[in-house]
């Protein structure tokens, strides 16, 4: 039953998580880079527009990744406290006299336990591979000063562009 309403909460977490994505990329619209860059040519606004787009899409695919991880991590931990509510009540049944069986029994859960704490091991390793791989990409990206010059040329643009329009008033 837990298991059924992490999945539903998780469920209704990633479909809001997706809708509010399509806000963000429709925050800027075509229109509102075209009033902001009037005096660019069309093709020029439209580079800009699409690179606006390119930007919206690589943050959000780079904050629904983090968002997957984190809640492998949480399906982890629960899957953890399933195996250890398993195992006490496991401990607390005594139905069976006989011990061999018992026995048998406690062997194939600890084998058991001690696969799926190896299985969950295995996904937290990779989960943290895929962090710092994360974290190498986003370093390198900071790196790069690409993005810092575009943003340089923007600014300027948009003083250029606010200077002319203020020249075009006189």
């Amino acid at each position: 039953m837990e298991a059924a309403a992490a999945t539903g909460r998780y469920g209704n977490l990633h479909r809001s998580f997706k809708r509010a994505a399509r806000f963000v990329l429709t925050a800027c619209s075509r229109e509102d880079v075209n009033k902001a860059f009037s005096s660019f040519t069309d093709v020029k606004r439209e580079r800009l527009y699409q690179m606006f787009v390119s930007v919206i899409k690589y943050l959000h695919s780079n904050i629904e990744e983090e968002f997957d991880t984190l809640c492998q991590e949480i399906q982890v931990a629960t899957a953890l406290d399933r195996i250890d509510q398993f195992v006490e009540e496991q401990k607390l049944d005594v139905l069976s006299s006989d011990k061999t069986d018992i026995q048998d029994i406690k062997e194939r859960i600890s084998k058991g336990k001690k696969d799926e704490v190896e299985y969950l091991k295995s996904l937290v390793e990779e989960v943290e591979e895929k962090n710092r791989a994360m974290k190498a990409r986003i370093e390198l990206l900071k790196k790069e000063e690409g993005l810092t010059s575009i943003k340089v040329v923007l600014e300027k643009l948009t003083q250029i562009n606010s200077a002319l329009q203020s020249y075009n008033d006189r």
